[in-house]
């Protein structure tokens, strides 16, 4: 338990930083959410689009919970 909570508190150092990448996020999907309008479905820039998706909602989703997780930890403490 003391090695989780050791990596915790160093990700939690780093909460000031957050907000920028959840927005660099949000504007990477907008750009990639207009490129999927032009690209034709079964091409390869399609699939790499498609992967570029995943890898978008994983960040969007990884910073947007390590903010959340952080912001709780601090007002509890």
């Amino acid at each position: 338990m003391a090695r989780l909570e050791t990596i915790a508190d160093v990700i939690c150092e780093q909460r000031d930083r957050f907000p920028l990448f959840v927005a660099i996020g949000i504007v990477m999907g907008l750009l990639l959410g207009f490129s999927l309008l032009y690209l034709e479905p079964g091409t390869a820039a399609y699939a790499i689009a498609l992967v570029d998706v995943g890898l978008v909602a994983v960040t969007l989703v990884g910073f947007g919970g390590g903010f959340w997780l952080c912001t709780k930890r601090s007002m509890e403490e």
